[in-house]
């Protein structure tokens, strides 16, 4: 064969190659579909009644004009939903099936008794509800078509496309770990110089040096956001367009607040939903076009979604750099979405925290959870950063030494502190937990035959918090974590019945993942389920190493764990739950054990 004949059969192979592999990406994409359908039409068949004291669906008592164009005021029924601002909804007058009313109404925002909903042709909608009862339920956007215009062009090889030729060869995992060590040098002095640590000064030279790729993991507390915006600021003072980006409008937020606070020309591309969170210097605009007094030389900073690359927000634009916040929650088909669109790409996130939600995991085992995920299985040299500004150094201890080779270390003022609350004389059991010298603190539940719900640890949870205010800590200083929903509702409950709506709501009281990225100086993490036999059926779900590294990552001086004691007989056979349950046990094992 000549020389020529093996060149053909390579690149005939490689072209096999490439074709399975974006066959296996298009595969998980219309699984995901398949998945995230049925499980919302599971949703939708179940009764009105049930879904309603499930918390799977809200009444209004009626629906009003709202207060701009495209949005509608709903007034709030009986019941407590499980909704959260940003969520999508239907509107119906009964059933999803036969009374539809909307499709994709936003869940932009909450006042005592009514929600703000923004969503297509809201007169007309109000107009049909005609002031009657209607209810809201879980509702989805049909994703399918931007996926498939994304991999159509990362295909399209005659001629090959840009997306082609940049993103190929890293789905191939034949990833670059080079940069430039004169770019590398300069850019770690002037991190150095600002005031950042060697860890975080060593990142910012990374992101700005690196050829490709450049991964940055950041466990809890350890500036991630400072590095982001610093090291931007750097790829913008050399000319380059930059697009941030996430799986959130939350994070893309943080990090354009932080980036605008460095001086640099930032604006917030997309739907004007979810910009409650901008400081003034982040520019809104509904497309870069709109993007008035935008850069006409030089660099700049856009912030969207990596669906707005898909539309008209940000149509026909091209960046030297996409960097990607919270990139452990990031599929690879949704990080591909905003790739072909770039040159370079930043990926800051912590594979030891909470990765995407995959309905069809299952199905294709091959596909990695999140980008950051699949660079890291890749061996991408990444940096971590190691000081954490945010837990004590006795809440640090577990957790750096059970996910990060015990590296992480606690950094800063907070790193002796305490929670400190002010002398009372009638103190009770509640308050003697919070006073206790311990930043690490134990409590058994007290039903140990509870599941997903627990009343009586609800109750113990107000008790707390109870003690904590009258201790002199502020509301919003106190946060609480569940594993459950429908726990999150039942503690809520107890919080209002305690303190009245206005001081309840001060206090954060939600799921693992939308506690993600916060922090407060008082973390109860309730886990609610005692039965044993409900336990071992949620193992996976409830022991996810990932779940507890963030739930108990949140405190910033003390952390009260009320949770099941483990049964020497609860064990298992298959060696990766095995060192799931060690991890739970050596958590309560580092824990100041108390009654209450």
């Amino acid at each position: 064969m000549t020389q020529d004949d093996h060149r053909a059969i390579a690149s005939a192979e490689c072209a096999r190659r490439q074709a399975r592999l974006l066959h296996g990406l298009r595969e998980f994409v219309a699984r995901e579909r398949e998945a995230a359908q049925q499980k919302l039409y599971e949703v939708w068949q179940q009764p009105l009644h049930d879904r309603l004291a499930k918390g799977l669906s809200q009444q209004f008592l009626r629906l009003e004009a709202g207060p701009e164009k495209g949005t509608a005021w709903a007034y709030v029924g009986g019941y407590e939903s499980r909704f959260r601002k940003g969520d999508l909804v239907c509107l119906h007058g009964g059933s999803p099936f036969d009374a539809m009313l909307a499709r994709g109404a936003v869940f932009e925002a909450e006042e005592e008794g009514r929600w703000l909903l923004r969503l297509g042709q809201a007169a007309r909608v109000v107009k049909e509800a005609g002031g009657a009862p209607c209810y809201a339920d879980p509702d989805d956007f049909d994703l399918t078509k931007y996926y498939k215009e994304v991999l159509d062009d990362i295909g399209q090889t005659m001629p090959p496309s840009r997306a082609h030729r940049c993103l190929m060869p890293l789905l191939e995992g034949r990833i670059s770990n080079e940069f430039d060590p004169r770019d590398f040098e300069e850019a770690e002095s002037l991190a150095l110089r600002a005031g950042l640590n060697a860890a975080q000064a060593e990142a910012v030279g990374k992101i700005v040096a690196a050829d490709l790729v450049a991964c940055i993991q950041g466990p809890p507390g350890t500036g991630k956001t400072r590095v982001l915006a610093l090291a931007v600021r750097l790829l913008v003072e050399r000319g380059e367009r930059v697009l941030v980006t996430s799986h959130t409008h939350m994070a893309i937020n943080n990090a354009l607040n932080k980036i605008a606070g460095e001086g640099v020309r930032t604006a917030k591309i997309g739907r004007l939903t979810g910009v409650d969170s901008l400081v003034p210097g982040v520019t809104l605009a509904a497309s870069f076009a709109e993007w008035h007094g935008r850069p006409m030389d030089g660099g700049y900073v856009v912030g969207a979604t990596p669906f707005a690359t898909c539309g008209k927000g940000l149509e026909n634009c091209e960046f030297d750099t996409v960097v990607f916040d919270e990139a452990s929650q990031v599929t690879l088909p949704l990080a591909l979405m905003a790739m072909r669109r770039g040159a370079r790409y930043v990926f800051i996130g912590d594979q030891k925290q909470l990765p995407p939600v995959l309905l069809a995991r299952s199905v294709l085992e091959d596909i990695p959870g999140s980008i950051f995920a699949k660079l890291t299985a890749h061996n991408v040299d990444s940096v971590m950063l190691t000081d954490t500004y945010r837990l004590n150094a006795e809440l640090t201890a577990w957790p750096s030494q059970a996910f990060y080779q015990g590296r992480l270390r606690a950094a800063g003022p907070n790193r002796e502190r305490k929670l400190q609350l002010r002398p009372r004389e009638d103190g009770d059991p509640f308050d003697a937990v919070l006073r206790d010298p311990a930043s690490l603190v134990f409590i058994p539940t007290l039903d140990d035959s509870a599941r997903s719900r627990n009343h009586q640890d609800a109750q113990l949870v107000a008790d707390l918090c109870a003690a904590a205010i009258e201790g002199g800590l502020a509301p919003g200083e106190i946060g609480i974590v569940t594993p459950f929903r429908a726990h999150g509702r039942t503690v809520r409950s107890a919080l209002a019945e305690r303190f009245g709506w206005h001081t309840a709501r001060a206090i954060v009281a939600d799921t693992v993942e939308r506690m993600q990225g916060q922090e407060r100086e008082l973390i109860i993490l309730t886990l609610a389920a005692g039965d044993p036999r409900f336990l071992a059926a949620i193992a996976d779900f409830f022991f996810q190493p990932e779940r507890l590294n963030v739930s108990v990552t949140r405190a910033m001086t003390k952390l009260v764990i009320i949770g099941p004691e483990l049964p020497p007989e609860f064990d298992s056979h298959d060696a990766r739950m095995a060192h799931h349950l060690r991890l739970y046990r050596g958590l309560l094992a580092a824990a100041r054990r108390m009654d209450c």
